[in-house]
């Protein structure tokens, strides 16, 4: 019996009325793991409202439950209890739900190192690839019969956190439980071809305005040690006529060129303030740097936000990460 998840079982056996909730700019962890839950818990009859302060993405709207998640809760509550899923700070669940009178008990659940632990009920295993890892856990855990639906939406959260499982961070425990849940009649393929071969054209009229702004710094002669960077403005979404979400990814290409270290992603999201996403390959831990600019995530795969102009603030990230390179070269 898996000993971690029994007081939030009891919360789902004495409670009726839930809330489940995840980030803003929600990706396929976030959402798969909410609709994951939410499927698990009305399978027991439970009411569950699921809230996402920001649009389902596009990429994930085919997920089963996708069209039940609210995107207000005025007038919503009370809950029995609130679960938030791959979350690291209550604040990052939205202006809706911090502004929620009667959340119930908080059940935080989530695999983020830097999450600072903001439930009454926490269950926070940084080694586990994806929140959706966890939710299974906890659905095996509580007896609930993972049905087809309930197994993509968590395969989704999987397939996605561990970049199709080829990430450092997709594990043994990550292939078998990603083949359980093929087991429960998820389609690897049309999954695949859903999140990945289903872009608009828009998502690469917008790459190709970001690609040239590529820029590459060199640190030292080190192996992998440049920082490679790309900038994506908001005037750049208005000439491809793209939503926020559809830069999503985008920082995997300044990370995958041969010699780089760190790719760093700079997304305007305001007039004088940036959505800093950073990648990394090897020793350089981007969640230390988030961190130390009031963001989070893990070791990796890392973001923050930043106010200032586009210089000040690539000036500013870039010697962050310059400084933990030439710290991990004189270890």
């Amino acid at each position: 019996m898996d000993k971690r998840f029994d007081e939030i079982i009891k919360e789902i056996k004495k409670g009726r009325k839930f809330l489940t909730v995840s980030h803003v700019s929600p990706e396929g962890d976030a959402v798969g793991s909410l609709l994951g839950i939410t499927l698990a818990l009305r399978s027991l009859g439970k009411d569950v409202t699921a809230y996402l302060e920001d649009p389902v993405p596009g990429t994930f709207d085919f997920l089963p439950g996708a069209e039940t998640i609210v995107h207000s809760l005025e007038g919503a509550g009370p809950f029995d209890a609130t679960f938030a899923v791959d979350c690291g700070q209550k604040e990052r669940l939205g202006r809706g739900f911090t502004e929620l009178k009667e959340p119930g008990t908080i059940i935080n659940i989530d695999h983020h190192a830097t999450n600072d632990r903001f439930g009454d009920v926490n269950v926070v295993e940084p080694d586990a690839s994806a929140a959706g890892e966890l939710v299974y856990d906890l659905v095996k855990a509580a007896s609930i019969k993972i049905t087809r639906d309930i197994a993509t939406n968590l395969y989704v959260a999987i397939h996605t956190d561990t970049g199709s499982f080829r990430y450092s961070s997709a594990t043994a425990d990550s292939f078998t439980k990603a083949g359980e849940l093929v087991r429960a009649g998820v389609n690897p393929w049309d999954i695949s071809r859903r999140v990945y071969e289903n872009y608009p054209a828009r998502k690469y009229r917008l790459l190709g305005l970001v690609l040239s702004t590529l820029d590459i710094i060199k640190t030292s002669e080190d192996k992998d040690s440049d920082i490679a960077t790309l900038v994506v403005t908001m005037d750049m979404f208005r000439k491809a006529g793209a939503e926020k979400d559809l830069a999503d990814g985008f920082v995997n290409y300044a990370r995958g060129i041969e010699g780089v270290g760190v790719g760093v992603l700079f997304r305007e999201i305001s007039t004088s303030e940036y959505k800093v996403s950073m990648r990394s390959k090897g020793d350089v831990d981007v969640a230390e740097i988030a961190m130390h600019f009031g963001g989070g995530g893990h070791r990796n795969a890392a973001g923050c936000a930043l106010k200032g102009s586009l210089e000040e603030v690539k000036a500013r990230v870039i010697s962050a990460i310059r400084d933990k390179m030439l710290a991990a070269e004189k270890v």
